[in-house]
């Protein structure tokens, strides 16, 4: 399944990446910036195949895991800069509070570099102008990371349903804060 999505979404890329090149050198402003958005268009539908393609390994217990050794401060850097974008885009400040970048962490980067840009992305898109906090420590040989913001919050009600499969707290919030609610990682 995963060969037969992404090989098609990936020739789209990769020829709107072709296309956008001709397009920039001959000047086309207006085909350059179409473009763009279809090359934008296929690398976000890319990532959301990916994910739900993720979600069925979870769920059929065939998810991997991939431990190696890393420092924290590289898992920090490379989940902040994959968010500081969609955390920017609606006037929020991010605030990384770590003090034990040089700790080794032995887990799968790859896995938990993802859960943390997912995290930091909902708290900058659940967050109007306001602030997100990511603190960072190790504490007993465990890794404890927190992310907080000055969004709109999770009821007391809705709160029960955080870990549900497919879930989302109001169907509301997709249609005015985008997003599919497959995967509040």
């Amino acid at each position: 399944m995963s060969h037969e999505l992404r090989t098609p979404l990936n020739a789209v890329i990769g020829y709107s990446e072709m296309l956008l090149e001709d397009a920039e050198a001959a000047g086309s402003d207006e085909q350059t910036a179409d473009l763009r958005r279809i090359n934008g268009a296929g690398k976000h539908l890319l990532t959301l195949v990916s994910d739900v393609l993720d979600l069925s390994k979870l769920e059929a217990g065939k998810m991997e895991v991939y431990l190696e050794r890393f420092e924290l401060g590289q898992l920090i850097e490379e989940a902040v800069t994959g968010s500081k974008d969609a955390i920017a885009a609606n006037g929020n400040r991010l605030i990384v509070d770590c003090i034990d970048k040089g700790a080794v962490i032995e887990s799968d980067l790859a896995k938990l570099r993802q859960a943390l840009h997912y995290i930091l992305d909902n708290a900058g898109k659940f967050t109007r102008n306001g602030t997100v906090t990511l603190t960072a420590r190790v504490k007993a040989a465990f890794l404890e990371m927190t992310v907080r913001d000055t969004g709109i919050g999770i009821s007391r009600e809705n709160l029960l349903n955080l870990f549900q499969n497919f879930g989302e707290a109001e169907g509301a919030t997709s249609s005015k804060y985008g997003g599919t609610g497959l995967a509040s990682r």
